[in-house]
């Protein structure tokens, strides 16, 4: 800001994965840091205005290591026991699940196949703690890191008029596309027959 406060930005999570693997320090404005300290060996400074930075370097004032921002209550999750019946499309989906396969449910509207992808998350194998930080990471670029729901996989729905680029990624501004947003998780087009052929 005009005033040398430092504002929150975008993409903290990432900028720490690659500081860390190239030996920098990350100094980050203090709302910030608590997002990229969950990067295990990462070097992060918190400050809240730029004179912080500039006393920090000049060996005045060290500024300060983050706490990791504390996990709130778990998002609860969608979950397969809910589903009454259906018992050979629960199976087709565990097994889906367990060799990481895509699935394609065809049927007449209400039969419950957008409900059974729902509910595919919650059966994947949990996720290890390089792939929870991928993928938040991928999250944090266009702002949708969420620390509850932090190394639960995600699940992302894009309607079926998105665009091009908002399914792959891209842009003016360079972004990731909902493809990579679903990076470890699950990517759900429902109504795949309506997405544009070139999408």
């Amino acid at each position: 800001g005009l005033n040398g406060d430092l504002r929150a930005v975008r993409g903290a999570l990432a900028m720490a994965l690659a500081a860390s693997r190239d030996g920098h320090t990350l100094i980050l404005p203090t709302v910030s840091s608590g997002e990229a300290a969950r990067v295990t060996h990462a070097s992060v400074l918190g400050a809240s205005t730029l004179l912080q930075v500039a006393a920090h370097i000049a060996g005045r004032d060290a500024l300060s290591t983050p706490q990791v921002d504390p996990v709130a209550e778990a998002v609860a999750m969608a979950d397969l026991l809910d589903v009454k019946g259906q018992a050979q499309a629960k199976r087709a989906l565990e097994i889906a699940a367990a060799g990481r396969h895509s699935l394609l449910m065809v049927g007449p509207p209400g039969t419950g196949k957008s409900m059974l992808a729902q509910r595919l998350p919650g059966i994947l194998p949990p996720m290890t703690e390089r792939e929870a930080v991928d993928s938040a990471a991928l999250l944090s670029l266009v702002g949708k890191f969420n620390p509850a729901a932090f190394g639960q996989r995600p699940i992302r729905t894009p309607h079926h008029t998105a665009s091009a680029v908002a399914l792959v990624g891209g842009g003016s501004d360079p972004r990731p596309g909902e493809i990579s947003l679903a990076h470890h998780g699950v990517l759900f087009l429902d109504e795949i027959v309506e997405f544009d052929r070139r999408v």
